[in-house]
């Protein structure tokens, strides 16, 4: 039993934008994928836990990119538990093109949880025990707080509808990251690029909620944030590095 798995895939005409460059929303899709995969493979997938009446839950994710792949790329994707880190189980992960070269790293926390009670529960109290890999480290942080400037702009708001909700009753955390990308006009990604993107998910989302989503500055960085318009709850928070 491998405690890294690696996967190739090819971009697909979905998986990309209007400039031919990957959608940061398809990486997550795809890293996702690698993960569930993997922890099936180490019996610690979603119907493992779900005989227990536990599951995971992604809480933040941070990639660092240095390369988009286009349509009909072939990439190679690896992913292998890092570390323990308070309460989280740490997954990293890395994109390399057809020869080799970095595309992208990703870091990403996960919380056990028991289904039933929605309470974080121990690594401890699952089926099996993760094996550790911390000396492979593809992106060198751990989940830290991002702060929002004191100046916030709202953009718009969002009803969450069918399409929305997956397989866990609450909005997939994918529809998150397109909500963040549509916060740029089409013109910036002509002549600019993501290069780093954070995102922490505080909350769930369900059906027919609506959230707004604002916008600020900090240290360089763009916040953008999503709090429901009911009791303004924090759904997430993400920070975002544009590069050339």
């Amino acid at each position: 039993m491998n405690n890294y798995y690696e996967e190739t895939k090819t971009i697909r005409a979905y998986d990309v934008d209007f400039n031919n460059k990957i959608k940061i929303s398809s990486v997550f899709n795809m890293l996702q994928d690698v993960a569930s995969v993997h922890a099936d493979q180490l019996g610690l997938g979603f119907r493992d836990l779900n005989k227990l009446d536990l599951g995971w839950v992604l809480s933040w994710v941070k990639l660092n990119i240095e390369r988009y792949p286009a349509f009909g790329d072939s990439v190679n994707i690896k992913t292998w538990p890092r570390c323990k880190f308070k309460l989280y189980s740490m997954r990293d992960y890395s994109m390399q093109g057809g020869s080799g070269n970095i595309l992208l790293n990703a870091t990403s926390a996960w919380l056990p949880i028991n289904t039933k009670s929605k309470r974080i529960t121990d690594t401890k109290k699952l089926p099996k025990k993760i094996n550790y890999l911390p000396d492979m480290i593809a992106v060198n942080n751990l989940p830290d707080k991002i702060v929002a400037g004191a100046t916030k702009e709202i953009l718009f708001h969002k009803k969450f509808r069918y399409a929305d909700v997956d397989i866990n009753q609450h909005v997939n955390n994918t529809r998150y990251i397109e909500m963040i990308l549509d916060c740029y006009h089409q013109d910036l990604y002509r002549v600019n690029q993501i290069k780093s993107f954070e995102i922490f998910f505080s909350a769930e989302s369900l059906f027919e909620d609506e959230i707004e989503i604002a916008r600020s500055s900090q240290d360089g960085f763009d916040i953008i944030q999503g709090t429901t318009t009911k009791n303004l709850k924090d759904i997430f928070i993400s920070r975002i590095g544009w590069g050339w």
